[in-house]
C-alpha cells in the first residue's frame, strides 16, 4: 500500500485564496476583529429588583403560616413512630411529576 505525504503537515490551501483587504472591511461577515472600535458603548441597566424583592419578603412576612397545625401533628406522628409512608401515593405523585417535566 502506497501512502503518498503521510508525515507531512495538513496545508490550508484556502488562506491563500482569501483577499487580505477583505478580511478588514466592515461589509464582510467574516473580517477580523481589529481590535478598533467605532463609538461603540458597553451599557449596563440595573433594576429596581433588589427592593421588588425585600418588600415582597418583608410582606410574605406577615402572613400566618396555616400549616403550622399539620407541621406539629406530622412531628408528633414520626416521633411516636405512627406515622405510615403510602408508598403508592408517592409512586403516583413521582410519576404525574416525570409526566409534567415531559411535556415541557
Amino acid at each position: 500500500m502506497d501512502i503518498k505525504n503521510l508525515n507531512s503537515p495538513a496545508v490550508n490551501t484556502r488562506t491563500s485564496e482569501l483577499n487580505k483587504s477583505s478580511l478588514t472591511d466592515p461589509a464582510n461577515p467574516a473580517a477580523v476583529n481589529t481590535g478598533k472600535t467605532d463609538d461603540v458603548q458597553d451599557r449596563v441597566t440595573l433594576t429596581d429588583m433588589q427592593g421588588q424583592l425585600r418588600a415582597l419578603e418583608q410582606k410574605a412576612q406577615g402572613v400566618p403560616d396555616g400549616h403550622q397545625e399539620r407541621i406539629a401533628q406530622l412531628r408528633d406522628a414520626i416521633n411516636n413512630g405512627s406515622y405510615q409512608v403510602n408508598a403508592q401515593k408517592i409512586a403516583d405523585r413521582l410519576l404525574q411529576t416525570e409526566t409534567l417535566f415531559f411535556r415541557l
